[in-house]
C-alpha cells in the first residue's frame, strides 16, 4: 500500500487518474490481482492498494513498480508518504 500527501482537495481525482492510467500496465503482470484508490479529501492523502496472489508475485514486480510509482506521484504534485506491504488475513467482499 503506498500513502501519498499533498495532492490538495483533489487528492480523489488526481489518485483515481494516476491510478485508472497504471491499470492496463499492472495487467500485464503476472501474479496482479486487482487495485484499491483511497481518498481522505481533508487531509489531502491519499493509498493506493495493489493486490498480488503471493510475496513473490510482489516481489518480482518491486523494482518495475517502484519506477512507476515514482513518476506517477511526482507529475501528480505530491509526495510518497510510506510504501508498506500488508498480508490479507480475511477478504469478507461478495
Amino acid at each position: 500500500m503506498t500513502t501519498v500527501r499533498g495532492a490538495g482537495s483533489e487528492v480523489g481525482d488526481t489518485a483515481r487518474m494516476a491510478a485508472e492510467s497504471m491499470v492496463s500496465w499492472l495487467q500485464e503482470f503476472d501474479g496482479y490481482c486487482g487495485l484499491l484508490v483511497l481518498a481522505d479529501a481533508d487531509s489531502g492523502t491519499a493509498r493506493i492498494m495493489t493486490l498480488w496472489e503471493s510475496r513473490q508475485a510482489l516481489e518480482r514486480t518491486e523494482r518495475s513498480r517502484t519506477q512507476v510509482r515514482e513518476s506517477m506521484v511526482a507529475a501528480a504534485g505530491a509526495e510518497i508518504e510510506s510504501v508498506e506491504r500488508y498480508e490479507i488475513m480475511l477478504d469478507d467482499r461478495a
